[in-house]
């Protein structure tokens, strides 16, 4: 009963913060900002919660379809925490086995110890990469391991831009074949942009946070529902069951100050929603929209990556595997749903990261492509019916993680000093991810709850480094 009475009772004397945006971002921080006391309202203009790990109706399908995949790895603690908390974790499937299909069509279930430890954990996951010679698989082996020691170089006593992923794998003497069929599909996957623009410093988090760090950091966890389903609906009723209140079709065009500068309000096309604080969590270029003083590199600085996701529903069931990386090709990983989450038989989908110009953005050559390659990487796709496909791309789909690009990623707190940002285009120290997107929230929760007088738990911790992995990169 108090529980009740104080979740609808009139603001007395609690602060109340408003969150502009629904994404991941938004409702980590709603998420974190609940348990202390604080009355909290998220304002989304879109119809359902979620921002970019959405969902879409389609009639072949017969209900929600991801427009595009989404995973999250071992190493994504925040996310995975947010999900716990929320009740969500049946949602996701773990898959310790990462499948790779050459460009001759030999598959290599590729599985970290579970006995050994970091990093030798991966010893297996090497030796299964059946594509690659031995010599091929020991320059991989070692080219990780001395990423993992790689530094940006200071000069002047600042740090420079430093070098992109592909020049310095080139100097550092990865052979060819082991860029184009490994460190191309992981990192471009993992980062969401080309290896010739990502800087090294990204690479070496892949490298060191996904791979090198714990046994667990490489699992992958596939949400086993549509993401309009388990954002826009389970996560979204389990904040407001904390009380949290989450309102759609609300398009936020300014933050309302007074004369000292201080947020008072959200302003939207509805009118005005009063605020003690207000954090900003929309994408890099709306956010400048809003707040338009303290998001001034919201230009070629600030630059987004597309990724297109190729949806496609066979007569039939082709894909024999839930996930794979398929490398050498045009297509970069395919996911078959599965049985379980209710799927449309003979769906999979296929998703290709840093996609701009691919194909010269001709949609039909890229789906003929893209089929082509699965019926000549599965023997079922080769008879099987195409009925339906949806190409869809998302022009900016994450933060460009390029050299020096974390220059101009700015903090949470801002010089007005009840006015937040947060969005995985933020400097959380992470790439452009769901995981990203959750730290930021949680970010800026815990900077406006200290702005508020109610503290509010920061970041789950990492993954813990063994001893060996401390050295090898570095850590403390």
């Amino acid at each position: 009963m108090n529980e009740l009475l104080r979740s609808t009772a009139a603001p007395t004397g609690r602060p109340h913060v408003v969150v502009v945006g629904g994404g991941l971002a938004g409702l980590a921080a709603a998420a974190s900002l609940s348990a202390a006391d604080v009355r909290v309202t998220v304002l989304e203009a879109r119809r359902r919660a979620g921002g970019r790990a959405a969902s879409f109706e389609d009639p072949v399908a017969g209900g929600l379809v991801d427009a595009c995949q989404h995973v999250a790895m071992g190493c994504c603690t925040n996310f995975l925490d947010l999900c716990r908390q929320a009740g969500l974790a049946d949602a996701l499937r773990r898959d310790r086995t990462l499948w790779f299909i050459g460009p001759d069509g030999d598959r290599a279930a590729c599985t970290p110890s579970r006995l050994l430890p970091a990093p030798l954990h991966l010893a297996p996951l090497l030796l299964g990469m059946r594509h690659f010679s031995f010599g091929e698989k020991l320059s991989l082996g070692l080219g990780m391991l001395k990423l993992a020691r790689y530094r940006e170089p200071a000069a002047g006593g600042a740090v420079t831009t430093g070098s992109t992923a592909l020049s310095w794998l080139q100097s550092a003497g990865q052979p060819e074949r082991v860029i184009r069929l490994f460190w191309q599909p992981v990192l471009e996957s993992a980062l969401g942009e080309s290896i010739d623009l990502v800087s090294t410093a990204a690479a070496r988090k892949v490298a060191v946070d996904a791979f090198l760090a714990h046994r667990d950091a490489a699992d992958l966890f596939v949400p086993l529902e549509p993401l309009g389903t388990l954002f826009g609906e389970r996560l979204v009723a389990w904040l407001e069951s904390r009380g949290v209140t989450v309102e759609t079709g609300r398009n936020v065009t300014a933050i309302e100050r007074d004369a000292d500068g201080r947020a008072v309000a959200v302003l939207h096309g509805d009118g005005r929603t009063p605020c003690d604080a207000a954090i900003v969590t929309l994408p890099w270029r709306q956010a400048a929209r809003v707040v338009p003083d303290l998001v001034p590199a919201a230009d070629e600085r600030l630059a987004g990556s597309p990724i297109t996701a190729v949806h496609l529903w066979f007569d039939r069931d082709c894909i024999d595997l839930p996930h794979a990386v398929l490398v050498g090709r045009v297509s970069q990983w395919v996911f078959r749903p599965d049985a379980a989450e209710g799927r449309q038989p003979g769906y999979c989908q296929v998703v290709i990261s840093a996609s701009r110009g691919l194909l010269g953005n001709d949609r039909e050559a890229l789906l003929a492509a893209v089929v082509a390659e699965l019926r000549e990487t599965f023997p079922a796709a080769r008879e099987a019916v195409l009925l339906e496909s949806r190409v869809v791309t998302d022009p900016t789909a994450v933060l460009s993680v390029r050299p020096g690009v974390d220059a101009f990623r700015p903090a949470a707190g801002t010089v007005v000093p009840n006015l937040f940002l947060a969005g995985d285009w933020t400097a959380t120290g992470w790439p452009s991810t769901m995981e990203g997107a959750v730290r930021s929230g949680r970010l800026a929760a815990s900077a406006a709850g200290r702005q508020l007088g109610r503290p509010v738990a920061s970041l789950t911790a990492d993954l813990a480094k063994n001893p060996v992995v401390r050295l090898l990169t570095g850590s403390r």
